[in-house]
């Protein structure tokens, strides 16, 4: 899958930028080479500042369980999609498809895409939905045996448990994911609020298995987010991801 994946950036670190208060407006992305040239300069700033808050939250992660590459996904025949996976080396990928990259407006936005993507990674939720899904699989497997299923019935229940199993927390992975985000946001210098505008485009639906809270609860959690380090800047405290 990740043959047809185009690199953006591999960085080893930056300072960290001034905070969105001090900023001037984000540019407004309006063609396909503008928005190709945020992600190259969003990412340069987002990636060492996720690497760094990776570490802190998983001290005793493997050296590579941090080390974020981001990727464009060159394919343009599926629908607008950014998504967090593991490569066969133990790297963790952020991916963006070409519709999605088409869809952005702003630096703000690709900054909080691309932490809550790391999120993901921070909050170990990868890791956990394995877990779930191996759990689920096991369950609905072994009660389809004690009411005497087939071997095919069995193994169509423990697709069916570790499917749902790792659907399981989806929604307050996606939440954890937003909190994180907005850290990952307004630590790198871009407006989390401003970011999270795009949840209007990409709002996640209602049914069982839809793996995204709606856009009400996600622009709650952020604005919760943003009013806790404007609450911690207020107190002179460091923003410090909780």
């Amino acid at each position: 899958m990740f043959r047809r994946l185009i690199p953006l950036l591999l960085v080893a670190g930056c300072a960290i930028p001034p905070s969105p208060a001090t900023q001037a407006p984000p540019p407004v992305i309006r063609s396909a080479q503008q928005a190709v040239d945020a992600y190259i300069r969003v990412s340069r700033r987002i990636e060492p500042v996720a690497e760094s808050l990776c570490r802190q939250k998983n001290p005793a992660a493997p050296r590579n369980y941090c080390d974020f590459l981001i990727r464009v996904d060159a394919r343009t025949d599926q629908p607008p999609n950014a998504f967090q996976t593991i490569g066969k080396d133990g790297r963790p990928i952020i991916a963006f498809n070409v519709p999605m990259v088409a869809t952005v407006r702003n630096d703000d936005e690709i900054a909080f895409i691309l932490g809550h993507e790391a999120g993901h990674q921070i909050r170990n939720h990868l890791v956990k939905s394995n877990i779930n899904a191996n759990l689920g699989a096991v369950l609905l497997g072994s009660i389809s045996a004690i009411t005497g299923a087939s071997p095919t019935q069995i193994a169509d229940a423990e697709r069916l448990g570790g499917t749902l199993g790792a659907r399981a927390y989806s929604k307050s992975n996606e939440l954890e994911a937003d909190e994180v985000g907005s850290y990952v946001a307004y630590l790198t210098g871009y407006d989390p609020l401003v970011g999270a505008r795009s949840f209007a485009r990409f709002a996640g639906g209602s049914g069982f298995l839809s793996t995204h809270p709606d856009t009400g609860q996600r622009l709650t959690i952020v604005q919760r987010t943003v009013a806790r380090i404007n609450a911690q800047q207020a107190a002179g405290l460091p923003v410090v991801l909780p």
